[in-house]
C-alpha cells in the first residue's frame, strides 16, 4: 500500500513538507507482516496506532490496543506519549496547567 500523501502540511522548508499516513513495520514484532498506521509531519511528531499479536485474557475480546505519539530529537525517537484502550494517558514529561493562550 503506498503512502497518502495530504499535502502540504508546513512552511517548513528543510525535506519534504508534506505530512503522511502510512504502514511501517511493527517496533514490536520487526519480522512480522504486520504493520503499524502512521500518521507524520514533517516536524517529526507522529502519531501510531499499534497492531499487535498479543493474546486478549481469557474470556476476553479485548487486546492491548495502543496509540504511541512520538517525535524525533537529535535524530533519536522518542516516545511522548501513549494512550492506551482504556483512554490511560501516559506523558513522558510533565503537564503544565494554566496556560491562558492555547492559540497557533
Amino acid at each position: 500500500m503506498p503512502d497518502i500523501d495530504l499535502g502540504v502540511a508546513t512552511d517548513w522548508i528543510a525535506g519534504d513538507p508534506n505530512g503522511r499516513v502510512k504502514l511501517q513495520p511493527s517496533p514490536k514484532y520487526p519480522n512480522s507482516p504486520k504493520k503499524d498506521v502512521l500518521v507524520s509531519s514533517p516536524q517529526c511528531i507522529e502519531i501510531a496506532v499499534n497492531t499487535n499479536f498479543e493474546t486478549p485474557p481469557s474470556g476476553s475480546m479485548k487486546l492491548d490496543k495502543k496509540i504511541y505519539f512520538t517525535t524525533t530529537s537529535g535524530g533519536q525517537k522518542k516516545i511522548i506519549a501513549i494512550l492506551d484502550a482504556d483512554g490511560n494517558l501516559s506523558i513522558a514529561g510533565k503537564v503544565i496547567q494554566g496556560q491562558s493562550n492555547l492559540s497557533y
